[in-house]
C-alpha cells in the first residue's frame, strides 16, 4: 500500500532527532506499506492546496491501494502584521477543496493540527481544529484530534518550549504517533489489524 502523508513541519518531522516524525513512528513495524512523506516546513492550507495533487499524481498507482493523509493548519494561524497568515474562512475552504479532491481519487483522511506552547496561538488553532473537525463530519472524511491530548501532555509542550517554540523532539513526535495510531480511523486506513 501507498501512503502519501501531506502537510507542514509536524509532517516532515522537524525537530526530531531521529528523522521519524509521529508519520514514520505511526507506520513503525509496517513494512507493506511505502510512506512518501511530503510534509512542508512553513507550509499553509493555500500553499498546500497549490500543490498537493500534482505530487499526488506523481506518486498514486492502479498496482496497489493508494491513501492520503493531510494533517495542517498550525501555520495558517501564525500572526504576521497583525493578522493570521491565512485566514480561518480561507483556511477552511483549502481544506474542503483538498479533502473533497483527494476523497475522489482515493480513501483520506484528516489528522487535525498539533498544540504549540503559546497561549495567544492555542486558542486560534483550538478554534480551527474545531472548524475542521465539524468539515470533516460534513465531508465524511475520517478526523483524527491530536490537539486536546497533546496541549494537556507534558513532553510535547516541554520539547517544543525547549527547541523553538513550535516542534517537539522525539518524546512528542512518539506521543503523537501513538495517539494516531491508536485511533480505528488511522488502523481502517492503514489497513492495520
Amino acid at each position: 500500500m501507498r501512503l502519501l502523508a501531506f502537510g507542514e513541519s509536524f509532517v516532515a518531522g522537524a525537530g526530531d532527532p531521529d528523522h521519524l516524525g509521529w508519520v514514520g513512528r505511526a507506520l513503525r513495524g509496517r513494512r507493506a506499506v511505502t510512506l512518501y512523506n511530503l510534509g512542508i516546513r512553513g507550509a499553509t492550507t493555500t500553499k498546500l492546496a497549490g500543490l498537493w495533487r500534482g505530487e499526488a499524481q506523481a506518486r498514486l498507482s492502479d498496482e496497489e491501494p493508494c491513501r492520503i493523509v493531510f494533517s495542517f493548519g498550525v501555520n495558517d494561524t501564525w500572526e504576521e502584521a497583525g493578522a493570521a497568515r491565512v485566514a480561518p474562512a480561507q483556511s477552511l475552504l483549502n481544506a474542503r477543496a483538498m479533502l473533497s479532491e483527494a476523497g475522489a481519487l482515493c480513501p483520506v483522511l484528516l489528522v487535525g493540527p498539533p498544540p504549540v506552547p503559546d497561549a495567544g496561538r492555542q486558542a486560534r488553532i483550538a478554534a480551527l481544529n474545531e472548524n475542521l473537525r465539524q468539515l470533516c463530519a460534513s465531508l465524511q472524511v475520517p478526523f483524527i484530534d491530536v490537539f486536546q491530548p497533546l496541549a494537556a501532555d507534558g513532553p510535547w509542550i516541554a520539547e517544543a518550549a525547549a527547541w523553538d517554540g513550535a516542534h517537539p523532539g522525539a518524546e512528542g513526535y512518539q506521543r503523537m504517533a501513538e495517539l494516531v495510531a491508536a485511533h480505528p480511523a488511522w488502523r481502517s486506513l492503514t489497513l492495520a489489524d
